[in-house]
């Protein structure tokens, strides 16, 4: 009977093991996970980005600001451009370490630290392009929806003393976002991104790269 038993053992431990490479292979991903590792794709290959957004801020739901701009990236440089019923009002240059501001007829305004400058706009996530994977690993999807033109991925941080929801509205062509959003204590910073353009070329004079260190 022992040795009954010790072949019987052997038999169902070697029919648990797989035994053949499509065994091995791990579950197929999810929708929402191919959505995401589509999402980390392009932003990785994402050299430059042209592209108009409308910024609108509300608090439980009554409008408080709403502002046009035109956003140029080129690696690390950003150019943000502020309209007014489509004529240039200011202008920011920045290679993410100092960012200068312009007025519209180029005199510098303002200079400041770019951490600094950043840690005070509402929507962080719209100059956050080649760091989403970054992103990602620091919040936790609490929500995926489908539509027929979008994906809506919903985030919040796993660090529990924030406690903002960010969602990103994603084309499911390319899961290129058109629309960021931040919500935070009742207040909603809505980014709607249009016209854009993927690495296409960007003229070197609207980035004007010498500005960002000299302010001249």
């Amino acid at each position: 009977m022992k040795i009954k038993y010790s072949l019987l053992l052997a038999l169902a431990l070697l029919i648990g093991v797989p035994t053949t490479a499509a065994e091995q292979k791990q579950k197929p991903q999810t929708e929402q996970e191919q959505v995401i590792q589509k999402f980390i794709g392009w932003d990785k290959k994402l050299n430059t980005l042209d592209t108009v957004y409308t910024q609108e801020t509300s608090f439980e739901g009554t409008l408080i600001s709403k502002s046009v701009g035109h956003l140029y990236k080129s690696g690390t440089n950003l150019r943000l451009d502020t309209l007014e019923d489509g004529q240039l009002t200011q202008y920011a240059l920045t290679d993410k370490k100092i960012i200068n501001i312009f007025d519209n007829k180029d005199n510098l305004i303002m200079q400041m630290d770019w951490e600094s400058w950043r840690d005070n706009q509402q929507n962080k996530s719209l100059f956050d392009f080649n760091n989403y994977a970054n992103i990602l690993k620091k919040h936790e999807v609490k929500n995926f929806e489908i539509t027929d033109e979008n994906y809506i991925l919903t985030l919040i941080p796993k660090d529990e003393d924030d406690g903002y929801i960010l969602t990103f509205l994603l084309d499911r062509k390319n899961c290129f976002p058109k629309e960021i959003n931040l919500t935070n204590e009742g207040v909603l910073s809505k980014t709607v991104l249009q016209d854009i353009k993927i690495n296409t070329a960007i003229p070197k004079e609207i980035l004007n790269e010498k500005r960002n260190d000299t302010g001249k």
